[in-house]
């Protein structure tokens, strides 16, 4: 596959592999080591499950956190197709695992900036305004 064809994640990756080598594994492959450490430094403050979920849900979406870093750092690296997908596939996956960590860190979700954040699908607020 060429870089051409490489998903927004994949490029990220093999932008961290430039950087920092096989260590770039960790924000695409199973980080077990990650969640472990994580679960072992909450434990103090939770019971084993609420540590476990807790670090679950802070280290799955590795990859979309490595392409928003890797677009951060590169943006001209990025096509526009690349970036609107990457910040798509973010949105679909890590803002429900970092809600889903603040509930089980005792951590509020609000809508601060009063733009409907929790209101669910736009369908669902449609329904509600005929």
């Amino acid at each position: 596959m060429n870089q051409a064809e490489q998903s927004p994640r994949d490029k990220a990756i093999a932008i961290f592999r430039e950087l920092v080598g096989d260590r770039a594994n960790q924000l695409s492959d199973a980080v077990s080591e990650a969640q472990r450490i994580a679960r072992t430094a909450l434990a103090d403050d939770f019971d084993a499950q609420t540590a476990q979920n807790i670090a679950f849900h802070m280290t799955d979406w590795n990859s979309d956190a490595a392409f928003i870093t890797a677009f951060l750092l590169f943006p001209e690296r990025f096509t526009a197709e690349e970036i609107r997908q990457g910040i798509l596939d973010f949105l679909i996956h890590a803002p429900n695992h970092l809600a889903a960590a603040a509930k089980q860190h005792d951590c509020p979700i609000q809508d601060t900036f009063e733009v409907g954040a929790l209101n669910g699908w736009p369908e669902d607020n449609e329904t509600e305004r005929a």
